[in-house]
Order: structure tokens, then sequence, then C-alpha cells
């Protein structure tokens, strides 16, 4: 699945690619991931993101490779709009620190937006990038789909997406095919799949109860 095919996650069923990570065109990957949440709903995604905050908070997440929470520009709890800025291993201590500012954005920018509203899904969409450095490489998103015994998350990251967040500044083509080249490698997506099954599995297991002890809201 090509970025531009975002909309088949609307589609009934399963596609041929769910979980794992393969080459797309001119040298980006993508990472896919499946997640069966029992006891949970689209709904308590949407807030979890909504009600995350430091480090504490995103340590439940993850215990060993989430080292560090904080955000900008978050207004009242509201995520669209505002930077996750985050320290994390992914796949554990033997690869390196990742310092990320992950951008959420509207569903609109990555989805059709009039069947986005119809769908009753919640995709959690976010632009990817460098906390150090003014550079954007990847697009994500966790799409949440309730189910009879909960919802099922299926997340996709596709890697290489690379743009400057300094206004008026773009990375010329052939600048971006060798920053592909030289970052996004077999080894980043690997560990990638590998945290974000795993951190979607840490989720599954803790969000029903944080979810029903701090908003009260036992409706399934």
């Amino acid at each position: 699945m090509e970025f531009e095919q975002a909309n088949d996650l609307f589609k009934p069923g399963y596609l041929d690619f769910e979980s794992g990570h393969k080459e797309l065109k001119d040298d980006r990957r993508l990472v896919a991931a499946l997640t069966r949440m029992p006891g949970c709903r689209a709904k308590m995604v949407n807030w979890w993101f909504s009600w995350l905050g430091g480090t504490q908070q995103y340590k439940l997440w993850h215990p060993r490779d989430h080292l560090f929470s904080d955000w900008e520009n978050r207004v009242d709890g509201k995520y669209i709009g505002a930077s996750h800025l985050v320290h994390e291993y992914l796949a554990g201590p033997t690869g390196p620190v990742y310092k990320l500012r992950i951008n959420f954005r509207d569903p609109g920018e990555f989805f059709d937006a009039d069947i986005y509203r119809k769908s009753g899904a919640v995709a959690v969409c976010a632009r990817i990038g460098d906390l150090e450095k003014p550079v954007n490489f990847a697009r994500m998103t966790h799409f949440v789909r309730d189910t009879d015994y909960g919802c099922e998350m299926r997340s996709r990251f596709w890697l290489g997406y690379i743009e400057s967040r300094e206004a008026g500044v773009e990375i010329p083509e052939e600048k971006q095919r060798e920053l592909r080249k030289a970052n996004v490698t077999e080894e980043l997506a690997w560990r990638l799949h590998q945290h974000a099954t795993e951190e979607m599995g840490y989720l599954a297991e803790i969000l029903p109860t944080v979810y029903k002890r701090m908003t009260q809201d036992n409706a399934f």
C-alpha cells in the first residue's frame, strides 16, 4: 500500500498486507501492524492521545522503549495540531535512542474526508520528524474500527516522505533520495514493526481500565 492508497483501509475485511514491513517505490518503506484490542473501543484510543501527557504516562505505553515525553502546542488536550516530543528506543536498547517530533494532523489530510466522516472509524494521523532538526521523514496512521469484541487497530507507517518544516524551504528530490537511501533502512523498518506491535499490545491491555478510571464512562 502506497500512501496514496490509504483509503483502502475503509474496505471491509482485511488487505493482503496487514503486518510486517516491505519496500515501496522510490526507496520508501511501509511498516504495518495489526493489534486486536478486546474490551476497547475506537473512542478510547482517541481519548488516549488526548490524555497522554508526560514521561510517567508515556512509560505505561511501553515501559522499556519509552524514555521521555512532552508536548508542543497542545491546548485543552486536543492532540490534532499538536506535536508529541519523544525519546524512545525501537525494539530495545540494542539500537539508538530516536528523538522524534510527532505532529498530529487532521485525518482529512490522509483520507477522503467524506468517507472518513461516514465510516465511524477513528484515524490518528501524524507526520513524524526529527526532534533536533527541522525535517519530517514519515507519515503515520493508527486506523481503529470497532468490532464485536472491542476494536482493532491497523497501524501504517510510510517511511521516506522527507520534507522540511521550515517555511518556504524545499528539499531537492536528489537530496531526498540520498536521505532515504542512507536512513530508511531495513533495520529501521523491522525495529519499528516490533516496537509498534509491542506498544499497541501494552495499550490494548491497559486502556480499558485507564479509560474507565479516568472518565467514569462504562458504556461499551
